[in-house]
């Protein structure tokens, strides 16, 4: 495993205990992290929106993306090794299988409450399924406490 996308979330405790929990995948020599935070930009808006509807979600991806770049950095895990983005999709689910495919990654680690909230297709085990056989690498679901 080389590469290693994790999908964040809104609440920033909750990237801090992903980022607890998968240190062991994360402090592995060698192995690069992508992190990235999407925002689901509907059709109405063009994809590259600064609308003042959506400064809200861009303030909360920016703290997110922020944040977690600080714990990679309290981890020690090298600035050669991690990188991330705020990235605007029409669907999160094919935002992370593009992302997925554009990075060439290993393991995709997504949080559950991600899955739980973003779509009902995301909750159907067919299209679940279709993700997966489609992303070619494996999939993560991070529980959090629950």
């Amino acid at each position: 495993m080389d590469k290693i996308l994790v999908i964040l979330d809104k609440i920033e405790v909750n990237n801090k205990l992903m980022a607890d929990d998968i240190q062991p995948l994360i402090k592995v020599k060698g192995v690069e992290i992508f992190y990235a935070f999407f925002v689901q930009i509907p059709l109405q808006y063009p994809i590259d929106t600064e609308d003042k509807y959506f400064k809200k979600d861009f303030e909360i991806a920016e703290q997110s993306l922020k944040s977690f770049e600080s714990e990679m950095n309290i981890k020690k895990i090298p600035k050669s090794r991690k990188s991330g983005g705020l990235f605007k999709v029409r669907d999160v689910n094919y935002g992370i299988i593009e992302q997925t495919y554009l990075n060439s990654i290993d393991l995709v680690i997504v949080p559950k409450k991600i899955i739980q909230s973003n779509s009902n297709r995301f909750n159907d085990e067919s299209y679940l399924s279709k993700i997966i056989n489609s992303l070619n690498s494996s999939i993560m679901i991070w529980r959090g406490q629950e």
